[in-house]
């Protein structure tokens, strides 16, 4: 399974040049998975891969599935992460607040979603997408 952290870019004092940096993972990286470069070719791959997951994953409910697409559509590739809000997500998909919690938690119980949990008013969870590297291979 691969976590989709993509580094974010700091610019160093010395000549204004830009220098990778990586983000704190939301979790341990467990064996088999890795990250993903996003200025490689592989970065909008592993992003199909992980809709294709989802996609074929028959237990998810109909508001998971476009849940998921949603938060697809959020990920930051300088940050690795995406961060919409639960009344973003619950707005932008016409669907209750709780709704949008029962499916990312279908999406996080499931594994295809790791979850950062914010704390305090107005502050955004944060979303990895995690591909499972035996979903590439299965066509």
């Amino acid at each position: 399974m691969t976590v989709i952290a993509l580094p974010s870019r700091a610019k160093t004092a010395s000549a204004g040049l830009k220098e990778p940096t990586h983000l704190d993972a939301v979790s341990d990286p467990r064996p088999g998975e890795a990250t993903v470069d996003p200025h490689g070719k592989g970065a909008a791959r592993e992003v199909f891969e992980w809709l294709r997951q989802i996609a074929r994953d028959p237990a998810l409910s109909p508001l998971a599935l476009r849940v998921a697409i949603e938060v697809s559509q959020h990920v930051d590739r300088r940050k690795g992460y995406a961060h919409p809000s639960h009344a973003t997500l619950a707005a932008d998909l016409t669907a209750s607040r709780r709704g949008i919690q029962n499916a990312l938690s279908q999406l996080q119980d499931h594994e295809h979603l790791e979850v950062q949990v914010s704390r305090g008013a107005g502050q955004a969870n944060r979303y990895r997408l995690r591909v499972r590297r035996g979903a590439r291979a299965a066509k």
